[in-house]
């Protein structure tokens, strides 16, 4: 089926994919970080489809909604007919980690079929917040410095004007995952995979285990070489390791 609209990018049509994974950017991110994905994991069967949300890359100038419970109802709309249509996983990385833990419990409160895997990536477990103040709500100075700890917005800090423009942005990213908070419910059913970067400060590989408490199913943690951005400078492990749990026998 083909991937809906804005909400996705770089995906390729796919009529019946062994399973289709659902990816979800960090704060500041977009879909680009998953595109070469597209056609590395086509060949084995995995039809991923690189979520792009508002206020971004092609669409920064929208407005981002301004709870978790209300992307997710947004992304529901649109995904819910290819979450029906092929067995499906979540990958989501920091940011993402929660998105994508949100849209499994949405879409069991809506009937849809539960994802065959969840994949939180460098994301600190919600039942874990961080002890310091919510970034969102840190003076400006205090914000740049909260970014440089998770790695990111580095060519920002560089550029006073660029980190005027995308401050309001990142402070709404920010806010969507400091609040949210998982319904009070069983947990899911879906297997989990948590991913961590061995040098990771922001999310110590110490709080990963945390995130057993969302699922009934099997669990691991496995750490990749890298800091919090670990997507980009350990991406072929990461990509073989996603390969490996969906596809088995694809895993060579």
């Amino acid at each position: 089926m083909a991937p809906p609209g804005r909400w996705t990018r770089f995906a390729l049509p796919a009529s019946a994919p062994r399973v289709r994974l659902i990816c979800l950017p960090c704060a500041g991110g977009g879909a680009t970080a998953y595109r070469s994905w597209v056609r590395e994991l086509a060949g084995a069967g995995v039809d991923v489809w690189p979520v792009q949300l508002p206020g971004r890359e092609n669409r920064f100038e929208e407005d981002l909604p301004g709870s978790m419970e209300d992307l997710v109802e947004e992304l529901l709309d649109q995904l819910g007919p290819a979450l029906r249509a092929a067995p499906y996983a979540l990958f989501g990385h920091s940011m993402g980690a929660s998105i994508a833990l949100a849209l499994a419990f949405g879409a069991r409160a809506r009937g849809l079929p539960a994802p065959v895997r969840l994949f939180p990536s460098a994301g600190r477990p919600p039942n874990r917040p961080d002890p310091d103040p919510p970034a969102h709500s840190l003076p400006k100075a205090a914000f740049a410095e909260r970014l440089r700890a998770y790695d990111a917005g580095s060519f920002l800090l560089r550029e006073p004007e660029l980190l005027e423009m995308f401050l309001p942005k990142l402070r709404g990213d920010f806010a969507l995952f400091e609040n949210y908070r998982p319904p009070d419910e069983e947990p899911l059913d879906c297997p989990f995979t948590v991913l961590g970067g061995l040098d990771d400060a922001s999310v110590p590989a110490a709080l990963l285990p945390a995130w057993a408490d969302y699922t009934r199913g099997a669990f691991e943690v496995r750490l990749v070489a890298g800091g919090h951005l670990f997507l980009d400078s350990a991406r072929d492990a990461v990509v073989r390791l996603v390969r490996g749990r969906l596809v088995p026998e694809a895993a060579g």
